[in-house]
């Protein structure tokens, strides 16, 4: 019986009596299970990680329209330099003064000497001014940089981080409706297990309560040992599905601890009740919902990023154009010590900048054909996905309304077996039925329990089904605060 409803989850009106429970156990309701998976979950962790990527991706983006200033100090130690040639230079001798003016010497020689004597003075101070060849230079630098023009690819980038930005949200919203589902599931698993458990239990105490009537009226002579012996067989038979039951239950707690994160061994129980009476649904509304839900929203945002990405892609097509301003300071100190304020030579500049890539390789147009693809991908995967969430709506709705419409049936046939099995057992404590036919009843009363636990659960994964198609933003299992 366990087996044959496993994979659904269900709910029933109570929840499972604690007959001892621990000062420490913790009394968990499902409002207070999805709260506590909500601060705790990984895969929310991580969610919300990438929508910090994406806000980080905007002010990258942002930053590209935005003025840039470097600044920065160099130190450049010379060892040997094209002009250390000119480090001979020593100045006029001022031995060939005299013979310059001498009037006995031709006027041809004078005038030689007097212009050698002012060429060595010359270069003497030409060297000893110029920052060639010096040995310490200290360089300290300003540069502001302002973007006016880059084909629009700014713009683009900008734009499709913020679409980025909007797809994680929304895939934030997506994974935290993942997870109150999943909890929620896990919740009325562990109340179909208990429930389960306490039908098996149920089962075996009628089973051994026949039995102890069974060998009464044996001692009595009213019964056969065939009677006794199938009496027993039921008996037996009835213990392996209250194990598997027990197990069942275990492991759904596991399963709900684990994504609650609870350790193991701690003790548990649940208080919330739920009211399994079928609701109203409007198919507007889910279908308006279904629309919007946040992996739809997602899928659309990241359409729109790809076309801002394509758009940029495009843009490198253009040239950049960009204003540059630059303030130097230069010194050259005579060692290595820093040099002082008064030191220091001024070397601004303004720029105006066209940059222009006239062939690349083609890498250009590679990318363009890149964005292209991979704005295609985008477009034909927002398509699957409505087209699969109309489709799955459709299917939902089907299963909604055929498990409402067995619900009620199920209920009545459960109530029925349950009167032909006292029934029988009546009639056989008289003498009147047979043992055979309070096992058949015995039989069909379980199979009803079973039938009316298994459509409560397709009714309830019918309705989990809808709550994950509008993204959480629809409860539709009520829970009873306790």
């Amino acid at each position: 019986m366990a087996a044959a409803v496993l994979p659904a989850f269900v709910l029933f009106a109570a929840p499972t009596r604690v007959l001892a429970q621990t000062p420490d156990t913790l009394r968990l309701s499902l409002a207070q299970a999805v709260d506590r998976a909500l601060e705790r979950s990984e895969e929310i962790a991580t969610a919300r990680a990438r929508v910090a990527q994406a806000d980080a991706r905007i002010t990258q983006a942002t930053a590209a329209a935005l003025p840039q200033l470097t600044a920065g100090v160099t130190y450049n130690r010379a060892i040997y330099t094209q002009f250390d040639a000119l480090a001979g230079f020593t100045g006029a001798d001022t031995n060939s003064i005299p013979s310059a003016f001498d009037a006995t010497r031709p006027a041809r020689e004078r005038y030689d000497t007097l212009s050698s004597l002012l060429m060595a003075d010359f270069m003497k101070g030409l060297t000893a001014g110029l920052p060639f060849g010096r040995r310490n230079t200290y360089v300290s630098l300003f540069q502001l940089t302002q973007p006016l023009f880059a084909g629009g690819r700014i713009t683009a980038a900008r734009s499709a981080a913020d679409h980025a930005q909007a797809a994680s949200q929304h895939q934030l919203d997506e994974t935290e409706a993942d997870v109150v589902l999943q909890v929620r599931v896990a919740y009325l698993d562990v109340v179909l297990a208990r429930r389960l458990q306490a039908i098996t239990a149920d089962s075996r105490r009628i089973a051994a309560e026949h039995l102890a009537q069974v060998e009464l009226f044996r001692q009595a002579g009213t019964a056969s040992d065939f009677d006794l012996l199938r009496a027993r067989v039921d008996m037996e038979n009835r213990e392996p599905p209250v194990v598997q039951a027990e197990n069942l239950a275990r492991v759904a707690m596991l399963e709900l601890k684990r994504l609650i994160n609870l350790p193991p061994d701690a003790p548990v129980s649940l208080v919330s009740t739920f009211d399994t009476e079928p609701v109203a649904l409007d198919e507007a509304v889910l279908a308006g919902l279904t629309a919007d839900r946040p992996a739809l929203l997602a899928a659309r945002e990241m359409v729109a990023a790809r076309q801002a990405g394509l758009r940029s892609a495009t843009g490198e097509w253009f040239p950049t154009v960009a204003a540059q301003a630059n303030l130097a300071f230069y010194a050259y100190p005579a060692d290595v010590a820093p040099p002082g304020f008064a030191q220091w030579q001024k070397d601004w500049s303004l720029s105006l900048s066209v940059s222009w890539p006239l062939f690349d390789g083609f890498a250009r147009s590679g990318r363009v054909r890149e964005a292209r693809a991979l704005l295609s991908e985008a477009t034909s995967q927002q398509a699957m996905l409505e087209e699969a969430l109309r489709v799955e709506l459709s299917q939902a709705m089907g299963d909604y309304r055929t498990a409402v419409a067995q619900l009620k049936a199920r209920q009545e046939t459960s109530q029925l077996a349950a009167e032909a099995r006292e029934l029988a057992e009546l009639r056989y404590r008289n003498g009147l039925a047979t043992q055979l036919e309070v096992s058949d009843a015995a039989l069909l009363l379980d199979q009803a329990r079973v039938n009316e636990v298994q459509t409560t659960a397709d009714y309830v994964k019918a309705l989990a089904r809808l709550e994950l198609l509008t993204g959480g933003r629809l409860t539709l299992l009520k829970e009873k605060r306790p």
